[in-house]
């Protein structure tokens, strides 16, 4: 009888100590999601290179709809992190290679490759002397609008909800900024001094 309640008072330890680890692990997701939001109130909208109104409109960081296309990325990261929370409790109760084990292995695996898949890059437009400076992600572009041979087209008119501005590359797929990534109105006055004929 004393080895049965040794085993089970050691298991209920266990369990304890698990209970005490993803309690440990929520209030660290909880506190890191509250320092995230407030790095990003704190921090000027990395997609909008122009200062212009901060209400939601497009250039502001925000999609034409109005919402964030950052927060399906951090919803799932988060998410991820909660199933690898729950793949690592059953890991401790020795339940990993069940089927349960299994799926909440490949839930986490799952939710961080979609996590990472859908990370909007912050995309960063400049002009400087009449060169478009682009850096998107780790890639960097230039388009010098004083020179003749760099090809620049104007779909719609600045403020149209379809408005685009497209820099020909040549072999290579056409770069299109449009109202998300800066403030058309301001972009495009800046261009036409260059290229009046925008």
């Amino acid at each position: 009888m004393e080895p049965r309640q040794a085993e089970r008072d050691a298991l209920e330890a266990r369990c304890a100590d698990a209970e005490q680890r993803v309690a440990d692990l929520t209030a660290e997701l909880a506190a890191a999601n509250a320092r995230i939001a407030d790095l990003e109130a704190a921090a000027e909208s990395p997609m909008s290179i122009f200062d212009g109104p901060d209400d939601g409109s497009a250039g502001a960081g925000l999609a034409r709809d109005g919402s964030d296309p950052r927060v399906l990325s951090m919803i799932l990261a988060a998410t991820a992190v909660v199933a690898g929370m729950v793949a690592l409790l059953a890991l401790i109760n020795g339940n990993l290679f069940t089927t349960f084990g299994f799926a909440m292995i490949l839930t986490t695996v799952g939710l961080a490759y979609a996590a990472s898949r859908t990370r909007v890059m912050g995309v960063d437009v400049s002009i400087t002397r009449g060169v478009v400076y682009i850096k998107k992600g780790e890639s960097s572009y230039r388009f010098d609008v004083r020179q003749d041979g760099t090809r620049v087209d104007m779909v719609g008119q600045p403020g149209d909800a379809f408005w685009q501005l497209r820099f020909h590359r040549k072999g290579l797929d056409d770069f299109v900024v449009d109202a998300d990534m800066v403030e058309p109105h301001e972009f495009v006055r800046q261009l036409r001094e260059y290229r009046p004929g925008l």
